[in-house]
């Protein structure tokens, strides 16, 4: 008998399967439906977003921002890393800075739960990254790892943003970071 009930649930949530994904309205995607021109990193906007955590027990934490094009990085200071505070804190720090934005990528984090709610005020579109695939977002891993080069205690993140903006690349022919970013966003 339990057999025949759970076999008529399963049976009936399949008659519903066609309304699970209607992509025009989901703000929040699956990487693998993310366009390949985001993939070519030709324009400003394409945004990764991801934490960088310290010790074990220490509720602070940090949220970069870097956008794939210019690898021009952005850094928020986070008192406590739950969902609901790290959104109210990118949402700000999007409209005071005036940050363009086309779409943003992000890992499977618990503090990144609810910024579809965020991303849908601005029409934009969020791509997911898959659970321990950290090379989806590989652009943000390595500013991170740069990041980690400079945070400090006590350190100003101002100043740190400065440098990483600072540093030359050769990526870029030995230009700096910041040159590429306000180099692209002139051009368009």
């Amino acid at each position: 008998m339990f057999y025949k009930r759970r076999k008529r649930k399963k049976r009936m949530s399949g008659m519903m399967n066609h309304l699970r994904w209607k992509l025009e309205e989901k703000t929040v995607l699956p990487i693998s439906l993310r366009p390949k021109y985001i993939e070519e990193r030709n324009e400003i906007g394409q945004l990764e977003i991801d934490s960088i955590i310290g010790k074990k027990h220490e509720t602070a934490a940090i949220i970069s921002i870097v956008d794939r094009c210019s690898r021009m990085i952005w850094l928020i200071k986070v008192k406590y890393p739950n969902y609901y505070y790290t959104l109210n804190k990118i949402r700000k720090f999007i409209e005071e800075n005036k940050i363009t934005i086309k779409s943003i990528t992000v890992d499977n984090g618990l503090e990144f739960k609810t910024l579809g709610i965020t991303v849908k005020r601005l029409y934009v579109k969020i791509y997911k990254c898959n659970s321990y695939c950290s090379f989806q977002s590989g652009t943000n891993k390595r500013e991170n790892a740069i990041a980690r080069w400079f945070i400090l205690k006590g350190k100003s993140m101002s100043n740190i943003c400065f440098k990483i903006a600072s540093m030359t690349r050769q990526i870029f022919e030995v230009k700096k970071t910041s040159q590429h970013y306000f180099f692209f966003l002139n051009r368009f």
